[in-house]
């Protein structure tokens, strides 16, 4: 019986090792070759927003009052959890975090760029998330124009 045991495991060996890599082998249909590699200036499939790695953006957004307003409801939705209703302390959540998030006040946001703002949120940063699926680049653009009024 131990002698049948040792056989079976010898001959199966061999066919587990190679169920490994199996599922890393290219697979393609009858008559279908494999796909070319996409070029890489082109348009992805999935929708999703590229942002150009240099470069500056140009906010499309104009800073009117309405756009304003829809900002700060997004703020108070999406970040004043963290970044705090007033610039001068974090939020409930980023008072849990050392060091805590920043204020996200006009002294501190008037050395950056809005294409840099608009990268940070889009993309996240530090901690911070990305926020490119939850809000669409109208939203932070208003987002944006919110935070430049923010003292």
């Amino acid at each position: 019986m131990k002698r049948i045991s040792a056989i079976a495991v010898i001959v199966m060996a061999p066919l587990l090792v190679a169920a490994l890599w199996m599922d890393r082998q290219p697979s393609h249909r009858a008559y279908e070759g494999p796909a070319p590699a996409t070029p890489s200036d082109s348009v992805p499939v999935s929708g999703r927003e590229i942002i150009p790695p240099e470069g500056e953006l140009r906010n499309p957004v104009p800073p009117s009052a309405t756009s304003v307003t829809e900002g700060k409801a997004l703020f108070d939705i999406n970040c004043a959890m963290c970044h705090g209703l007033a610039s001068a302390e974090p939020g409930r959540v980023g008072q849990r975090f050392k060091p805590p998030p920043p204020g996200l006040g006009h002294d501190m946001l008037k050395g950056l760029s809005d294409t840099a703002l608009f990268r940070m949120i889009t993309l996240g940063f530090g901690r911070m998330p990305p926020f490119q699926d939850k809000l669409d680049s109208l939203a932070r653009w208003k987002l944006i124009n919110f935070l430049r009024t923010r003292q």
